[in-house]
């Protein structure tokens, strides 16, 4: 019988380990393939059938799913999990299943290849230049300017992403990102950066879900990030307050940039920004969105994106009639000084605010925290709902006051636990 869905990796927060039950309640068998199972908390409690082998190495996914492929017994592959969207385009394209193109997921992974690919076909996006090794940053600001966003070709989560106002910064940040050779899975990085124009403009992500040739836009979260120089996302709204004319011209610069990619299965997590020329692609990300976005979609509108999501690597996803009722957001808990985390204050003042619907804690502990630089620095997040925008946006206005985050200095640490 067909009908194991095959897990490879996933992402540690948010949506990781719900995916996995939700594939299970949807009457699939979930196999969850990993090189590390320590690295997920709460894989055991998923009910999943884990396996454990290199899944950086396609022939070796290949041997650990050999009687199955063999059999037929596998009816889709899937990961929530930025790093290995490669890898699931290669198997669905072998085994004959559900999926996007290689060619495809490696043009949406690959920042320089997206860049080139919407150059191509005209789509409005930031200015650009790729650096490959030092000596080429005086051409690249020489076109670019200052200030100036440099980032790798080939991460995720904000990692290695800067805003630089001159010369300095700029050669400092390219040697950073050109030195890392791996990824934190592993993974050989491509070892380029790109130099891009900065624009500053309200910015949007927009969620999308497509099954060969249709597209379709669930709505637009309104995105607030911090941490300057660094480009951490703060607060999540959704749906944004836009009026029709703005989000019929968002929605139709996303459909034009995932036709220019050959995106055409599952959900994709497009971030913009809407300049008074236009709107500006600012990445394509072919996958589902994470910062719990599906969480708030799900309040507001009753869509399972997830499970969506999960359809398309099988079948063809449920028709959906979900409407907008209210409001909701997310705010991210965040460090405003270094230091080893002693606990957060406040959780039970907060459970009392209305419209408030999770508050999770992720960091733990003992371990050392410092200010944003990436999304892997976020400490946690409050989700609320309301009935208009003002007040779920003063919700969480206040989610923050009430938060307290208690650090202790590397050296007290130290001479508390020797």
């Amino acid at each position: 019988m067909c009908d194991k869905l095959v897990f490879i990796e996933a992402n540690t927060t948010g949506t990781g380990m719900l995916a996995l039950r939700k594939a299970a309640e949807m009457g699939w068998e979930p196999l969850f393939l990993t090189n590390c199972p320590d690295r997920y908390d709460g894989l055991m409690e998923t009910g999943c059938s884990v396996l454990v082998c290199n899944t950086n190495s396609i022939p070796d996914i290949e041997q650990m799913l050999g009687s199955e492929i063999d059999r037929g017994a596998i009816c889709g592959f899937a990961t929530t999990s930025e790093f290995y969207i490669e890898t699931i385009a290669t198997l669905s394209q072998r085994c004959q299943l559900p999926g996007n193109s290689p060619q495809a997921i490696k043009t949406c992974r690959n920042k320089h290849m997206t860049r080139l690919r919407l150059e191509e076909a005209g789509i409005r996006q930031p200015e650009f230049a790729v650096v490959r090794s030092v000596h080429e940053l005086g051409q690249a600001i020489g076109r670019i300017g200052f200030p100036c966003v440099i980032k790798p070709a080939d991460d995720s989560g904000s990692n290695h992403v800067k805003l630089c106002r001159s010369r300095e910064e700029a050669e400092q940040q390219i040697r950073l990102i050109l030195d890392v050779q791996v990824n934190m899975r592993g993974q050989s990085t491509s070892m380029t950066a790109l130099v891009e124009q900065y624009i500053d403009a309200p910015e949007y992500s927009v969620e999308m879900l497509c099954w060969q040739e249709t597209m379709r836009c669930i709505g637009i979260t309104e995105k607030q990030v911090g941490g300057a120089p660094f480009f951490v996302e703060k607060r999540h709204i959704f749906p944004a307050p836009l009026c029709k004319k703005s989000e019929m011209e968002i929605r139709s610069a996303v459909e034009s940039a995932l036709q220019a990619v050959g995106f055409r299965n599952g959900a994709a997590h497009v971030e913009v920004k809407l300049t008074e020329q236009g709107c500006s692609i600012i990445e394509i990300n072919a996958r589902l969105a994470g910062g719990m976005i599906p969480e708030l979609i799900r309040y507001t509108t009753g869509i399972d994106v997830l499970e969506q999501h999960i359809r398309c690597s099988v079948m063809k996803p449920e028709p959906w009639n979900g409407e907008m009722v209210g409001f909701s957001g997310i705010q991210f808990l965040t460090a405003k000084e270094a230091g080893v985390l002693r606990e957060v204050l406040g959780r039970e003042r907060i459970e009392q605010l209305p419209g408030m619907r999770q508050l999770t804690i992720t960091a733990k502990s003992g371990s050392r925290v410092r200010l944003p630089h990436n999304a892997y620095d976020r400490l946690g997040y409050v989700i609320v709902t309301g009935r208009t925008y003002e007040e779920v946006r003063d919700t969480l206005d206040r989610a923050s006051e009430i938060l307290e985050v208690r650090l202790e200095d590397e050296a007290a640490a130290a001479s508390i636990n020797p």
